[in-house]
C-alpha cells in the first residue's frame, strides 16, 4: 500500500507540474482518470490512463510528465477513435511518429528508444501509417533501430531504458524487439501489442468497446476541450508549439465525406429558374415566384491514385458512395482514369451504371497526367475528383473545372477542395 501511495503521490506531482508549466497539456490531463493496471507502460482509451506501477516508479519526474503528454496527445488528436480497420500495432507506431516530435518540442522529455524518425515529422498518423504499411508490404520499413537511437541522442544523458523487461522487449529493434517504454508502444511488437503500452480504442463508461457514435461524440469532446485548453494556453502566454495544424486538421477530418461529396456534386448541376410551375413553397404567402428546374450534370473525371497507398476498403467505399451519386446525378459520363506517375488505364460508366474499380499500376505519383488526359481527350468535365493519399507534390496548374481531393490523409491539395475520406 506505501509503495502504491507513493506511485499515486509521483503522478499527482507530475500533473500538477504539467499544469504550472505546460497548461495545454496539463488541463486536459484532468480529463483522464488515472488507474493502476496490468499494463506494462501506460495506455489510454480516451477516458483514462492506465499505467504500470513500476513503470511510473522507474522514470524521473520529468520522463513522467513527458510520458502523460504522450498520452493526452493521442486523445487531443483522437488516436483512440481514429484506428478504424488498420492493423493495432501499425497504427500504434504510426500514432507515436506522429505525436513524439511534438511532445520533445514542447520541452517535455521522454525516455530512451522512444520512436523517432525524421521522414515522418509533421504527418498525421494516416498518412505516417499508409507510408509504414507500403514499406511493409514491400518488404521494407522504417531504420526503428536508428529511430530509437535518434530518440535517445535527442534527449541525451545516456539514458537506460526504464521499466520492467522480458525476453520479447529487450531486444534490439532491428530483430524485431522493442524498448517497453512509453512512447515505443508499437516498436518490435512480435505477437501482440498488449506487450507494450498502446493507444487502445475507445470505449464507454462501463470499459466495454465504444460504439461508432460513442467514438464520434468522444472524438468531438476532445476536440472541443482541446481547443478550449489552447485558448487558455494562450492566454497564459505559454502556447503549445506545432499544435494549432494537427489539431485543425482533426476538427477537419470529422466532417462527413460523403456529405461534402454529394454537395460538390450537386453544385455542379446545370440549373435555371421556370415560371411553370411556380415555386410551391411561397404559394401559401400570396406570392408567384419561378421554381428552380434541374437538369442532370455534365461529365465527370474520376481519377484514381493507383502508387498502392489507397488501401480496397476506401476504394469499395469511395466506388459505393459514387454510384449512389451517379443515380441521383445522372452525368453524361463518368471517366475512371488510373494512374500513378502515368495513367495506366481508363474506364467509362453511363448515368446510373455501377461503377466497379480495377485499379492497375502500382509505382511512383503524379497528378499532372490525369489532367493532361483530360485536354488530350477533349473533355469539358463539371468537375474532376481525385482519390489520393496526397503523397505528392506533382501538381499541375490549376484547371478551370472545379476538382475534389478525396484523402486518407490529413494533407492538403493547394488547389481546389480537399476531404478525407473514412472507413466505416
Amino acid at each position: 500500500m506505501r509503495a502504491q501511495s507513493t506511485v499515486e503521490q509521483k503522478l499527482t506531482r507530475a500533473r500538477t507540474q504539467l499544469l504550472l508549466n505546460q497548461p495545454f497539456f496539463g488541463t486536459l490531463c484532468l480529463k483522464l482518470k488515472l488507474m493502476p493496471g496490468s499494463r506494462p507502460t501506460l495506455a489510454t482509451d480516451g477516458t483514462r490512463i492506465v499505467y504500470n506501477p513500476s513503470f511510473v516508479e522507474s522514470l524521473t519526474p520529468a520522463e513522467l510528465e513527458g510520458c502523460i503528454a504522450h498520452e493526452v496527445l493521442h486523445c487531443a488528436l483522437g488516436h483512440h477513435a481514429r484506428r478504424g480497420v488498420r492493423e493495432p500495432r501499425l497504427w500504434n507506431h504510426a500514432a507515436d511518429y506522429a505525436i513524439n516530435p511534438i511532445v520533445l518540442k514542447n520541452g517535455l522529455k521522454l525516455p530512451a528508444g522512444v520512436l523517432l524518425d525524421p521522414q515522418y515529422e509533421n504527418l498525421s498518423a494516416e498518412e505516417i501509417y499508409a507510408r509504414l504499411k507500403k514499406d511493409a508490404s514491400s518488404g521494407g520499413g522504417s531504420n526503428q533501430n536508428s529511430s530509437a537511437a535518434s530518440g535517445s541522442g535527442s534527449q541525451s544523458n545516456g539514458q537506460s531504458q526504464p521499466g520492467p523487461s522480458s525476453p520479447s522487449t529487450t531486444q534490439n529493434a532491428s530483430s524485431g524487439g522493442g524498448s517497453p517504454n512509453c512512447g515505443a508502444h508499437g516498436a518490435g511488437i512480435d505477437a501482440s501489442p498488449a506487450g507494450i503500452g498502446e493507444v487502445l480504442d475507445a470505449a464507454d463508461e462501463n470499459g466495454d468497446p465504444a460504439s461508432p457514435a460513442e467514438m464520434s461524440r468522444q472524438q468531438h469532446e476532445w476536440s472541443i476541450a482541446a481547443e478550449r485548453a489552447m485558448r487558455s494556453a494562450k492566454a497564459c502566454g505559454n502556447a503549445p508549439a506545432d499544435l494549432e495544424r494537427p489539431l485543425s486538421e482533426n476538427r477537419q477530418a470529422q466532417q462527413d465525406w460523403r456529405a461534402i461529396l454529394r454537395a460538390f456534386v450537386a453544385a455542379t448541376t446545370m440549373s435555371d429558374y421556370r415560371w411553370t410551375p411556380p415555386n410551391r413553397r411561397h404559394i401559401g404567402a400570396g406570392l408567384y415566384l419561378p421554381s428552380v428546374a434541374r437538369s442532370g450534370v455534365g461529365e465527370i473525371v474520376i481519377g484514381v491514385d493507383t502508387s498502392g497507398s489507397i488501401g480496397k476498403d476506401e476504394l469499395e467505399q469511395f466506388a459505393g458512395e459514387i454510384t449512389a451519386i451517379s443515380d441521383e446525378a445522372q452525368p453524361e459520363a463518368i471517366h475512371v482514369v488510373y494512374c500513378d506517375a502515368a495513367v495506366q488505364s481508363s474506364q467509362q460508366f453511363g448515368p446510373s451504371e455501377p461503377i466497379s474499380l480495377e485499379p492497375k499500376g502500382g509505382g511512383g505519383t503524379d497528378f499532372r497526367p490525369v489532367f493532361e488526359w483530360v485536354e488530350q481527350n477533349d473533355l469539358r468535365p463539371a468537375c474532376l475528383i481525385y482519390l489520393t493519399d496526397l503523397c505528392c507534390h506533382s501538381y499541375p496548374n490549376p484547371p478551370e473545372y472545379p476538382v475534389l481531393w478525396v484523402t486518407d490523409s490529413r494533407g492538403t491539395a493547394p488547389f481546389g477542395e480537399t476531404v478525407q475520406i473514412s472507413v466505416d
